[in-house]
């Protein structure tokens, strides 16, 4: 009789080529699409950070918006159209600010990622 811890010699060629490509493929879309999650980590810290500033911000809705933009370049965050941020003014001196966008991400061939994100604060203004 055969021992049955013989017969078990590990991984086939076809097994290390599937292991291979699998972890290829996860890595490439992390290589790509990382650094689009990364910028829109980044601007929601930035919106997070105007929305709970001690102070109010003066200046209305424009304020606002070049306030985000002048963080957005420190962080040097592109990629994100200005039109993309909607500012509403609510009743008691606050806005509400929204962002809403799309980035493709080319992956390979001729496989595109497209991600969409979208984020909302409140920002107290006088």
């Amino acid at each position: 009789m055969i021992n049955p811890c013989r017969r078990q010699r590990g991984i086939g060629v076809v097994g290390v080529f599937f292991v291979i490509v699998l972890a290829s493929a996860i890595g490439t879309v992390l290589i790509r699409l990382g650094p689009a999650y990364m910028s829109h980590w980044t601007l929601t810290s930035i919106m997070n950070g105007v929305a709970d500033s001690p102070e109010p911000v003066s200046g209305g809705a424009k304020a606002i918006l070049e306030l985000i933009e002048r963080r957005m370049d420190v962080n040097d965050v592109k990629g994100i159209d200005p039109r993309a941020f909607r500012v509403q003014r609510l009743g008691d001196n606050s806005y509400d600010v929204r962002v809403a966008y799309e980035r493709r991400e080319h992956l390979f061939f001729n496989l595109d990622a497209v991600l969409t994100f979208e984020h909302a604060v409140t920002v107290r203004g006088q």
